[in-house]
């Protein structure tokens, strides 16, 4: 038996119909699966010219190819389609147990076109494959609507459950799709394209069995490498503070040698997950600061040192690993003192994020970035587009490209936390300024003029 199931699922939301449909091996053969099968079934199907918000694009999910075989590190799923951001190809991957969940159901991917007249969501279970009417969760956080569906429809097996949240409905451009209460797949705008078709969660609660072709050497092959990362440990002196000056030390280096992940990443991702790139990236000159014009010299010690990994990791009560995955860098922290305790606990924010909400907008308040990551998980909005668009709108502000009128208030200052977490708000719920930035830099910079177009750091879109 092949690693794929050799079949797809297309669903006309437009017309409420369902289509199986085989794929031949020789697809497999060319392109694999995951993102390679979605590029072959995107390009047949969505015509030239479609509008990406539009019933002619077409959204898929996808699982890879070794996904449920048994191997180690192949668990996260992408969700493609015709990009609304940029207007060519979009993809998002993301990680927890949702991908596995759709080779269960007979799938290599599932794809959908068309609009549908009211909010619904796809349910596939043992029983079969049925679109159910939203109405009761159209508007809920994404945190919220999972727990609803996974209480609704939990039977022998725990549902794996993907949602959009209230940026996807609003149709904002950075918006993302999100599971395991709040992982997200974040990249493209996938979201608004959800949100475009009224679809507001895909449901999986089958439980077919994953073949392999070599079920035995699979076996073997991932008891080899899960030895060898278990055996993988940093040395107990080094710690979150020293890695500045590793950093420091790396920057000056003229040549680069290949490092050997064994030695090096997987056991800074065991100790940290990935915030151990926080203050390292400062030094080493690899860290975005004030909307890339800054450097070190702006964002010193006395700022990212605030974003020590050690300080995220004490926060940690809970930590986890992806389906398939025994690295585990993944944790749930705690959120104290802030809006009067709305969130009490939220993912681990990774080095992207704290970037995005540290060194790019010269926050040092760990405690927002904490806060902030919550607000936009349970948004579904993309957390690097997002503080992107915050640095794009500190610097127009700064140089009078936007008022205090034309910010509803706030003053857009560099590392202002409370107008930070203030423009965020705005900008998930499309309130005033926030209407303008919520779908990204180069909508924005359309919006307010081509003297902002210095100040939007983006390629493409």
């Amino acid at each position: 038996m092949k690693g794929y199931t050799g079949k797809v699922l297309f669903i006309d939301l437009s017309k409420g119909s369902l289509e199986e449909k085989q794929i031949p091996d020789e697809v497999y053969e060319q392109f694999l699966s995951g993102v390679g099968l979605g590029v072959y079934i995107l390009y047949n199907h969505i015509p030239t010219g479609a509008d990406p918000l539009g019933p002619d694009n077409m959204l898929g999910f996808v699982s890879g190819l070794l996904t449920g075989t048994g191997s180690l590190v192949t668990g996260r799923w992408m969700a493609v389609c015709k990009s609304p951001l940029t207007g060519g190809w979009g993809d998002a991957n993301c990680g927890g147990t949702f991908s596995p969940a759709i080779k269960q159901c007979g799938y290599d991917g599932i794809f959908f076109k068309g609009i549908s007249e009211k909010p619904i969501y796809l349910l596939i279970d043992d029983d079969g494959i049925k679109l159910e009417d939203a109405a009761a969760v159209w508007g809920r956080d994404t945190v919220e609507t999972e727990n609803y569906l996974e209480e609704k429809h939990r039977g022998k097996k725990k549902p794996a459950v993907a949602v959009i949240g209230l940026a996807a409905e609003k149709l904002s451009l950075i918006s993302g799709i999100c599971n395991d209460r709040g992982r997200i797949a974040a990249r493209s705008g996938c979201g608004a394209v959800v949100g475009s078709k009224k679809l507001k969660a895909v449901v999986l609660c089958s439980s077919r069995i994953i073949e392999c072709v070599d079920r035995e050497q699979m076996r073997s092959l991932s008891k080899d490498y899960a030895t060898k990362v278990k055996k993988t440990k940093l040395p107990g002196f080094l710690s979150g503070g020293m890695l500045p000056l590793i950093g420091k030390m790396m920057g000056k280096m003229k040549v680069m040698v290949a490092l050997d992940g064994m030695m090096t990443l997987i056991p800074t991702l065991k100790k940290w997950g990935n915030p151990m790139s926080n203050s390292l990236g400062v030094t080493s000159g690899d860290l975005p600061i004030k909307n890339w014009g800054g450097s070190v010299i702006d964002y010193n010690r006395s700022h990212y040192k605030h974003l020590n990994p050690d300080l995220i990791t004490r926060r940690e009560f809970k930590s986890y690993s992806c389906y398939s995955c025994i690295i585990g860098c993944g944790g749930i922290c705690k959120i104290d003192d802030i809006a009067d305790g709305v969130f009490a606990e939220t993912h681990k924010p990774e080095y992207e994020t704290c970037v995005s909400f540290g060194g790019l907008l010269m926050n040092k308040d760990l405690e927002s970035i904490f806060y902030i990551i919550e607000l936009l998980n349970r948004a579904g909005m993309d957390s690097i587009s997002a503080g992107n668009t915050v640095a794009y709108a500190i610097e127009c502000y700064e140089n009078s490209l936007l008022s205090k009128d034309d910010t509803d208030g706030l003053e857009l200052t560099w590392g202002n936390t409370r107008a930070i977490t203030e423009l965020i708000q705005k900008m998930i719920t499309r309130d005033g300024i926030g209407n303008l930035l919520a779908d990204g830099v180069r909508a924005a910079v359309q919006r307010i003029g081509p003297n902002s177009a210095r100040y939007a750091m983006h390629t493409g879109g």
